[in-house]
């Protein structure tokens, strides 16, 4: 009787972590749809502004579609003695929201402008919770305290503020 309960129980909790999956994964081809809606929409329009800090120069890019910024992306470069490591940062946006993320390192040899990728990582977001996650390469997805998620919205939030301020500024200036 007790291996007929367990057994009831493991089929149960597998049906339900097996539904969840699917779920997840529709949920990845429904963002990587509407991804590639937003590429070939011809109503976006595309913006670009830099950030310069005291050792970098930061360039953003953001595109929306009328008054909804649907992407956001920043990118730097710093020297790290014989290599240049450039960063970027990108979002895909649904209403507002986080559906779409990745990072990478791209390392380039200063001597011979070599590039060498060295990590790169895409996360797909559903209701501000990650739901799949993709890496290539060594970097932070390799260290078991990496908290995504917060870094994830940390830089969301900070990117999303940038962008705003400086669109808010674009159209009083338009004006």
């Amino acid at each position: 009787m007790k291996l007929k309960i367990f057994f009831l129980l493991f089929i149960l909790l597998f049906g339900l972590g097996f539904s969840q999956s699917k779920a997840d994964l529709i949920e990845v081809e429904n963002i990587n749809k509407y991804s590639e809606i937003i590429d070939k929409d011809s109503r976006i329009t595309k913006y670009q502004f830099q950030v310069k800090g005291k050792n970098k120069t930061i360039h953003y890019h953001y595109e929306k579609k009328g008054n909804e910024i649907v992407k956001i992306s920043r990118e730097w470069k710093e020297n790290s003695n014989n290599w240049w490591e450039l960063y970027n940062d990108y979002f895909l946006l649904r209403n507002g929201e986080r559906v779409f993320a990745s990072q990478s390192i791209t390392y380039t040899n200063m001597s011979n402008a070599e590039d060498i990728v060295g990590w790169s990582v895409s996360f797909w977001i559903d209701k501000n919770k990650v739901i799949h996650m993709t890496s290539l390469g060594h970097g932070k997805t390799e260290m078991d305290d990496w908290d995504y998620e917060s870094e994830l919205k940390d830089n969301f939030n900070y990117m999303l503020k940038t962008v705003n301020n400086y669109d808010k500024n674009r159209k009083a200036n338009n004006k």
